[in-house]
């Protein structure tokens, strides 16, 4: 949701947002109706597959719940709104965020180290930006 934010800023880079969930097709459409992500591509692995494949790790309980976890999650609630709904899958999965070039080459990463652990938007937009260049 973090990157739909800037959608048309990513749109006029030429990238394109695909979302990996965990849950079904039917959970994936229901995840876009619910946070309002039309336009948003969101694909299902419940065998998170991609997840292992991209190198992801699964959080341990201090990666989930520490202090400083609990009090950015509060922030991010308060100030932007944003509450996390009911999980799909493994609930300790971590995610990251991955810019794949056009000839499907993976040339930046953020992998995400605990619960908290999400990249600025205009990092990813710099990788986008950097990847189209070398295009």
């Amino acid at each position: 949701m973090q990157l739909h934010r800037d959608k048309e800023k990513f749109d006029e880079a030429g990238a394109r947002l695909v979302l990996i969930g965990q849950g079904t097709p039917r959970h994936a459409e229901h995840f876009i109706e619910d946070y309002g992500l039309d336009g948003m591509q969101v694909l299902v692995d419940p065998d998170r597959k991609t997840y292992k494949a991209a190198g992801t790790k699964v959080a341990t309980m201090s990666e989930l719940f520490s202090p400083r976890i609990v009090a950015k999650a509060a922030k991010i609630t308060a100030t932007q709104r944003l509450v996390q709904g009911r999980t799909q899958g493994h609930a300790a999965q971590l995610g990251g965020v991955l810019v794949v070039a056009p000839g499907g080459e993976v040339v930046w990463t953020h992998l995400a180290e605990d619960a908290s652990d999400n990249p600025p938007n205009e990092a990813v937009l710099e990788a986008v930006h950097a990847a189209a260049e070398r295009a």
